[in-house]
């Protein structure tokens, strides 16, 4: 099969969606079909390749590290020779309702991931009043948008929930993004790690991996790690991860005494991020805004029990306390738990099994399969219009 994806965010840009579309189209090549990715240029020296299509963008102006990427190209010039036979969207922008226009105009069928609640990302729209954003993601990008394409993908069931909630009545079916549950992370690797980042031997480190934005309720995460080390100062937070706050969250550190307890990296390579968390006894995820929850995902494949609160995506990968604990989002509860998995070994050990058993119910191979085939019934049922 020969499958479009069109993107507003791609590598080397660091987020849910591109890691998403990675792990996606290089599981797709392997198992035998032919993936082309059109996503916005980033740098000045990226080239497109035959793959790979970048269209020329430019910063947010609320946001520089988001791109606004133009929908017009030479290369859309060529576009009936590639012969797609389906168009994968995953954006509701730009790229997205340039997706529905070739989808219209050379009859190919389209699919759309919702990757994001846009609803929790409205503070880095200030030019409009959040009751005019609200009403723009419920129903201009949500629910006419996704009403045009032939079926809607989610990564979880709350998300499902909630397309259903703003009345859209396309079929609608939960694929989360898949992880490599084959990683291995060496001793070698995970003592340069801890020796590159100065980390402590005799402490037990907690890591957070993910965006510093308010979203990921990060503020929450240093005030749960304070009270935690009062508790059991033998513990130090690695924080792995980049973004808007992180010049914001690192004054607040500072200024609740935490200097030299937390570690921040920010972005790693892929590898670096499996070391660190390797280096770690426990993964800290108190974000309330995840669709689905990748890091976390792949810190549990590793082995590593996590806490996290109770919302979206994240209830549903650690459903039922399997490989960790889900909290009410109070700060009490959050450290009771984080401290029942640093002062509890039988506790921790069959946490730390459990996590690595949820992990495989993830596998990117399978879960392209299922892909694939929805992939198939999206086309045939497209052919008989």
């Amino acid at each position: 099969m020969n499958i479009l994806f069109l993107t507003d965010t791609y590598l080397p840009q660091i987020n849910g969606v591109a890691i998403s579309i990675r792990s996606f189209s290089e599981q797709l090549e392997k198992q035998g079909h032919s993936v082309t990715i059109i996503g916005p240029k980033t740098e000045k020296n990226q080239e497109s390749t035959a793959k790979l299509w970048r269209f020329k963008s430019f910063p947010f102006p609320f946001q520089p590290e988001y791109r606004i990427i133009s929908p017009l190209s030479k290369k859309l010039k060529h576009f009936e020779k590639n012969n797609f036979d389906i168009i994968h969207i995953h954006t509701p922008f730009f790229m997205g309702h340039l997706g529905q226009f070739l989808s219209w105009k050379y009859n190919i069928p389209m699919i759309h991931t919702y990757h994001t609640l846009w609803a929790d990302y409205l503070h880095y729209f200030p030019i409009l009043p959040e009751k005019i954003c609200k009403k723009m993601d419920l129903f201009l990008l949500s629910k006419n948008f996704c009403n045009r394409c032939s079926q809607i993908l989610v990564p979880s069931e709350p998300i499902k929930q909630t397309l259903l909630e703003y009345k859209v009545s396309k079929p609608i079916t939960i694929l989360p993004t898949g992880i490599d549950t084959s990683i291995t992370i060496s001793n070698k690797q995970i003592e340069t790690f801890k020796k590159k980042w100065a980390l402590p031997n005799n402490k037990d480190i907690i890591v957070f991996v993910g965006r510093l934005g308010i979203e990921k309720n990060i503020y929450f995460l240093v005030e749960t790690f304070k009270s935690i080390f009062k508790n059991q100062s033998n513990t130090h937070l690695l924080i792995i991860g980049d973004g808007p706050e992180r010049e914001n969250i690192s004054q607040y550190i500072s200024k609740l005494s935490l200097t030299d307890h937390v570690t921040l990296t920010g972005y790693l390579d892929q590898t670096d991020v499996f070391a660190g968390i390797m280096a770690s006894k426990i993964i800290s995820f108190p974000s309330t805004s995840e669709t689905q929850g990748l890091s976390l995902l792949e810190g549990l494949n590793l082995g590593k029990p996590a806490v996290c609160i109770n919302q979206k995506g994240v209830k549903e990968i650690i459903r039922n306390d399997q490989g960790g604990f889900l909290t009410d989002g109070t700060k009490t509860h959050y450290v009771e738990a984080a401290l029942s998995l640093l002062t509890q070994p039988e506790l921790y050990e069959k946490k730390s099994k459990e996590a690595k058993l949820r992990a495989l119910d993830f596998s990117a191979p399978t879960l392209t399969k299922k892909l694939i085939t929805i992939y198939n019934k999206t086309v045939k049922d497209y052919s008989k219009k």
